[in-house]
């Protein structure tokens, strides 16, 4: 790497290097296991590296095409090193690390330097993405794109051209096709271009759109409009879209849910507890977000109106959505990173001071504490069939069922919908896991491959949650069956419920 360079870029280099080796360091310590999605996009991967299929989408729905994307990028350490969580995993922290590069980049861009820096930094330690960091279930080439795509936007703003504008729609085109949920901030940036009367530039960009969006096109047209039948008409469920705007649902979102965004724990739904790492961040962003709503009346500060603008893009749709997730707002965290730069830039030494200790703390606090805690936040049944809540399980309590299978030599199970999927990944397919039993008949694997039930005519065995509500039933049927009492071994928050028959006694 030339000397020149390095000392050109000496700032985001070492800054990429040191949360590299803080967010491999975490990979190892507390990320050894995976979710649902996480463990569809590993056996994806896992399917691809041996020539079985190759999906466009995520297995099982007609959307999210960066979950394809990450299991094509996973057969890579796959081959290298073998298919298992670590190798999975990699993919979405060594994109992490690109992703903080463009939003460098992205900052510099749209202010200076030194806003860039503080911004970058803040970015880095934003407790609510560090969890995201590691999650391979289809959202980090979202991450990436939504730098890239005002990069470009801002690049297109400052150097108007058909090369810079066919580029920016390019990108617009292959970002829709990566996640969906995207749509807002294209929307957002393409009304901005509107508004500036960039009619040429946009002309150009719908040009590369197209041709950014061509494979998209071509896939529904193959398979009955799939893909725009679920995004359109199926995902956004306008039934009760009036409800979702009452007055109760706004005290909701800002008195109970935004706090919990800003913390540490949103990788799926929200947790009943709020952590203080939240409080502290959504006092930091409100403060950062009046403070650029300040400047854009008294100094008409473009760039800020924009971060703005883009906010509002991402709120309203986790607005709108009939089950408000964090995964919806994320979005938002890009551009709050930026304006709490420019308020610390920007406001008085002390406050300036106070609200770059408080992200710093949060976001160290944040590394420390995910990194002790080897554990998944996963949904678990609360009431059958499908009412769920968010559970947190331990890593050595999945482990340790592991173990119990592979000891009593155990290759059929039955398990609740959250267990599935992980348990077939992370035995490498040994194992054959099936929810179908609790009236669950859903298949993720693509028809081009069988997914494998276990056989009714062998003693059954079950993976539970310890406090399932389908526990008391399944000991009773077992019993009943066997004609005398299961073995039951209780691993921390799972259990595992083995049939025995009287014969054995």
């Amino acid at each position: 790497m030339p000397v020149n360079f390095v000392r050109r870029h000496a700032f985001i280099i070492g800054l990429v290097v040191v949360i590299g080796i803080i967010r491999f360091a975490i990979l190892f310590l507390s990320q050894r296991h995976v979710i649902s999605d996480e463990a569809i996009v590993g056996l994806m991967a896992k399917h691809i590296l041996e020539g079985r299929n190759f999906p466009f989408y995520l297995y099982g729905v007609s959307y999210s095409g960066s979950g394809a994307w990450e299991a094509y990028l996973a057969v890579i350490p796959f081959a290298l090193f073998g298919v298992g969580v670590f190798a999975l995993k990699s993919v979405p922290v060594l994109l992490s690390l690109g992703c903080i590069v463009l939003f460098y980049a992205m900052a510099k861009k749209l202010y200076d330097e030194r806003v860039a820096i503080i911004a970058a930094v803040i970015f880095a330690l934003w407790p609510g993405l560090l969890k995201w960091q590691f999650q391979a279930k289809g959202y980090a080439f979202y991450f990436i794109s939504i730098p890239l795509l005002v990069l470009l936007f801002a690049r297109l703003e400052s150097k108007p051209s058909r090369q810079n504008a066919f580029l920016f729609g390019l990108i617009c085109g292959l970002s829709l096709w990566s996640l969906e949920i995207i749509a807002p901030i294209i929307a957002a940036l393409w009304i901005v271009l509107l508004c500036r009367r960039r009619v040429r530039e946009m002309t150009m960009s719908i040009f590369g759109a197209l041709v950014g969006y061509a494979p998209v096109i071509y896939w529904n047209f193959s398979h009955n409009f799939a893909n725009w039948r679920f995004v359109l008409f199926e995902k956004p469920e306008t039934g009760g879209l009036i409800s979702r705007f009452a007055p109760a649902q706004w005290w909701q979102i800002f008195a109970h849910e935004m706090p919990k965004f800003f913390g540490p724990d949103t990788v799926l739904w929200y947790f009943p507890e709020t952590p203080w790492t939240g409080y502290v961040m959504y006092a930091v962003a409100i403060i950062a977000i009046v403070a650029a709503i300040v400047r854009v009346k008294t100094n008409d500060s473009h760039a800020d109106l924009l971060m703005l603008i883009l906010i509002a893009a991402a709120f309203a749709l986790y607005v709108i959505a009939p089950v408000r997730v964090p995964g919806y707002f994320l979005a938002g965290a890009f551009f709050m990173s930026i304006l709490v730069a420019r308020a610390i830039v920007s406001a008085n030494r002390i406050l300036a001071s106070a609200m770059l200790l408080a992200v710093i703390t949060c976001g160290a606090y944040t590394i420390v504490r995910t990194a002790m805690q080897d554990q998944i936040e996963t949904l678990v049944v609360v009431k059958p069939p499908l009412g769920l809540e968010m559970s947190r399980i331990p890593g050595r309590d999945i482990d340790a069922v592991e173990q119990d299978l592979a000891q009593n030599q155990i290759r059929e199970v039955w398990t609740t919908i959250s267990f599935v999927y992980p348990l077939i990944f992370e035995t490498n397919e040994k194992l054959v896991a099936s929810e179908s039993i609790f009236g669950i008949e859903r298949s993720f694997y693509p028809p081009q491959i069988p997914k494998p039930e276990p056989s009714t005519s062998e003693r059954a065995t079950f993976v539970l949650e310890t406090n399932s509500p389908y526990r008391a039933e399944i000991e009773k049927t077992l019993l009943q069956k066997g004609g005398t009492p299961p073995r039951i071994a209780e691993h921390g928050a799972l259990t595992v419920i083995e049939q025995r028959l009287a014969s054995q006694q």
